[in-house]
């Protein structure tokens, strides 16, 4: 089974690696940078359960919500903390929670395009359905949660000065 698996995988699954130890550094970053990848992981996970599940009301609400609860609530547990406000841009502490959302949304598209390559029946069953795209909303939620923290620091720091 290994062997149908194409070798690009591997490659993404390096890279990832590689993008969660960078950010496991202390780093410079800006709000914008931080929305900039908010979106793009927004974007890919909606694309991702559109090609799974199509344009069905169910998965893309399911979706809409896993956004939307991490997105709000996950502020507080997935936020970076003791930022430190810097000329035009924002000192971020070095985190593993980057690298294991990262890590987390390859295992869980890995399993779909795997369950869905071999023509695993579960993939089509409506509550899987809705816990895979609830799971891909989610992690794009707790990017956009990382996102929003940065942009309050730098907003709220701004206004102090």
């Amino acid at each position: 089974m290994l062997s149908q698996i194409p070798p690009w995988v591997f490659g993404v699954l390096l890279l990832l690696v590689f993008l969660g130890y960078r950010q496991s550094r202390d780093r410079l970053v800006t709000p914008l940078t931080m929305g900039a990848i908010a979106l793009a992981m927004l974007g890919l996970s909606l694309v991702g359960v559109v090609s799974a599940f199509g344009l069905k009301m169910a998965p893309l609400l399911s979706w809409a919500v896993g956004v939307t609860v991490v997105a709000g609530w996950g502020r507080s547990v997935l936020g970076p903390r003791e930022m430190q406000a810097m000329p035009g841009a924002i000192r971020v502490p070095g985190s593993w929670v980057p690298a294991g959302l990262m890590l987390g949304i390859f295992m869980a598209k890995f399993f779909l395009g795997f369950a869905t390559g071999i023509g695993l029946p579960i993939v089509r069953q409506p509550g899987f359905m809705l816990a895979a795209s609830g799971v891909f909303g989610a992690f794009s939620g707790a990017f956009a949660a990382r996102a929003l923290v940065v942009y309050r620091f730098a907003r709220d720091s701004r206004s102090a000065r």
